[in-house]
């Protein structure tokens, strides 16, 4: 009797508990980092006066829903980036998501009541591709000579990838065994993404294809670059957007000694001219003040009643001077 009683009471409190508490099997979404993603959650027959929930790992609010005062409520670091389509359709509680950072990874809860509290997880996977770039920053004596003497230094930079991901080098399609590498791996704090450096000293010879191999387990892809005996010898400290950079600063600046030095050189032009022009009107001025000297000097003397000597008095007063002496 006691047994029945024991089992009467467990099968109650499962049942209370199923009809109060109901929840899905989760799901599992992938997103890119930067991009958008939908995080489902269809909530048909809802009590549209209750609340829905929508958290990240049980202690982050992203968004809270008041039902009985159609209110919603943003979480810190989720404004301009959370949405509901309540509005569209009142059976949709899903979420979407955009500008997807690394910060945004996890499990992500549903939470809302219909006949019972129901709830639904779904698991984002955030990801994010490298960036690869591959070249030859040393060479040593005779490396690609095929001659078996020297060696070069390859270097492969993954940059900007989620998770953390591995690099792998290959000779001619082949992986290399046991090759002589320096890695090493950077994790920026602020986004959250990681870049990875790889430097392999090796000898090709000729026709000898070198790949760099980097693996991201998250996108289950791989992603390459290639070199050969071919490649040209770059600085250690320096690579294509380096020389891209200095390209553009120096064209930046034959533009800008363009634009000031045509405007320059138009004013100095003006200058010059404006000197010279003053300087003819100085030396118009000057005459204008000597004939105008002349001029009075000649009033002067028809107003003192003697006149200026002709041309024939004076060579008459020479003649006469001669015959004295």
């Amino acid at each position: 009797m006691e047994t029945y009683r024991t089992h009467f009471v467990m099968w109650t409190v499962l049942g209370l508990t199923a009809v109060f508490i109901s929840a899905s099997a989760q799901s599992d979404v992938q997103a890119i980092v930067e991009q958008k993603v939908l995080l489902q959650c269809p909530c048909v027959k809802r009590n549209e006066k209750m609340n829905i929930h929508w958290q990240l790992e049980e202690h982050t609010t992203v968004l809270y829903h008041d039902g009985s005062h159609n209110n919603t409520t943003i979480g810190n670091g989720y404004e301009n980036r959370v949405r509901l389509f309540l509005n569209e359709d009142k059976d949709n509680c899903s979420l979407l998501l955009s500008g997807i950072t690394v910060a945004d990874n996890g499990v992500y809860k549903c939470s809302y009541t219909a006949n019972a509290y129901v709830y639904k997880n779904v698991i984002l996977h955030v990801a994010a591709s490298y960036s690869v770039y591959m070249d030859l920053v040393s060479d040593q004596a005779s490396a690609c000579s095929g001659g078996g003497e020297g060696s070069g230094v390859y270097q492969c930079k993954a940059s900007g990838g989620y998770p953390e991901g591995q690099i792998h080098w290959e000779l001619d399609g082949h992986p290399l065994v046991n090759p002589s590498r320096r890695d090493v791996t950077h994790l920026d704090n602020f986004t959250g993404l990681y870049s990875l450096t790889s430097n392999l000293t090796i000898e090709l010879n000729k026709g000898e294809k070198l790949q760099c191999v980097v693996e991201n387990t998250a996108l289950a892809s791989n992603l390459t670059s290639n070199s050969s005996c071919n490649q040209k010898l770059v600085s250690m400290g320096t690579s294509s957007p380096d020389k891209v950079v200095v390209a553009g600063v120096v064209a930046v600046s034959l533009v800008v000694m363009f634009i000031v030095g045509v405007p320059l050189m138009f004013l100095l032009t003006r200058c010059c001219r404006h000197e010279r022009s003053t300087q003819r009107d100085t030396e118009r001025q000057e005459r204008g003040e000597t004939q105008s000297l002349n001029a009075y000097e000649n009033d002067s003397a028809r107003m003192c009643g003697a006149s200026p000597p002709s041309d024939a008095t004076i060579s008459l007063q020479l003649t006469d001077n001669k015959m004295e002496g």
